[in-house]
């Protein structure tokens, strides 16, 4: 039971001044002291809006989004007695349009009804990602000359430059990616989450890597060619090409493709369209070597 009587001999009177204020409503909302003391609506960290509402119970389900309209800044009419995973979809896509913020991509949880890129469910935003694996030593994994492999980063960095703002129109998603084609998934005899499928996935120019499915994939021996990537979602704002295409800004897109990061799992459908498939746990995505970085597919997909 929470104490709800009035706060008294404050430091401060305002309370925004006030670090133990401050820190017990970060501790029982959620919400990150900076947002708390300095909060502007707008479609800014996406991601965390979403996650500051998904302990939320509310009366009608769809109020969950719709109570994020004003927090992010936008401006949709409320439509009551459709299902909530649209309202939620509705939101996520008017995000991208304004802003191209691809945080919001990062869930885990059911697919949306409304478009395969957003979780069916609030609650997916809950979890936090993963903490990073260790950063790919550059200089030990290079397996090309200096030029070479400075030419195929210039050529990298001009395609990653290239690239459109992510966008969504027409219930699809055109997602600017970095993109690895898997060669084989192997589904694993034990799986410690028992709740669903544990494969193995081996994609072109990545560790291999683990994901977790509520569903069991089909033919999951060898992939057929060209039918799954593993993608990493990209946005001009990233650190890299927008910051020109000298020699520095060409390493700062090395060094940050270097990372691991939270990728996303996509198959192909018929008319060159794909569409994701959800998994119940980060799927994180670790470069082999330089050369896998420097030779990745660069490219959007449409996704429905």
């Amino acid at each position: 039971m929470h104490d709800r009587s009035p706060r008294k001999n404050l430091a401060s009177s305002n309370h925004k001044a006030d670090d133990a204020v401050i820190e017990e409503l970060t501790r029982t909302t959620g919400i990150e002291s900076q947002f708390l003391k300095g909060f502007r609506a707008g479609t800014g960290n996406a991601h965390s809006r979403p996650q500051w509402a998904s302990p939320r119970c509310p009366t009608r389900p769809e109020d969950i989004a719709y109570s994020l309209f004003g927090v992010s800044g936008l401006h949709l009419p409320v439509s009551y007695g459709k299902p909530a995973a649209n309202a939620l979809g509705r939101q996520l896509a008017e995000i991208i349009s304004q802003s191209g913020d691809i945080s919001v991509l990062d869930w885990v949880g059911e697919t949306s009804p409304f478009h395969s890129c957003f979780p069916a469910h609030i609650t997916s935003y809950g979890a936090l990602p993963l903490p990073p694996h260790q950063q790919l030593d550059l200089e030990e994994h290079s397996s090309m000359s200096g030029e070479s492999t400075s030419e195929a980063l210039q050529k990298l960095n001009d395609s990653l430059a290239k690239l459109p703002l992510p966008r969504f129109l027409n219930r699809r998603l055109i997602l600017p990616c970095i993109a690895h084609r898997v060669a084989a998934v192997l589904l694993k005899e034990e799986n410690q989450y028992a709740c669903g499928y544990t494969y193995e996935i081996q994609a072109s120019g990545l560790r291999p890597l683990e994901v977790t499915l509520s569903d069991k994939l089909e033919n999951a021996t060898i992939a057929p060619p060209g039918t799954l990537r593993v993608v990493r979602p990209w946005h001009s704002k990233l650190p890299g090409p927008s910051a020109g295409l000298d020699t520095p800004a060409a390493e700062q897109v090395l060094f940050m493709l270097a990372r691991p990061c939270n990728a996303i799992l996509l198959t192909e459908l018929p008319r060159n369209e794909f569409k994701r498939i959800a998994s119940s746990a980060f799927l994180v995505a670790q470069p082999a070597d330089v050369t896998g970085i420097l030779e990745s597919e660069v490219g959007h997909f449409d996704i429905v």
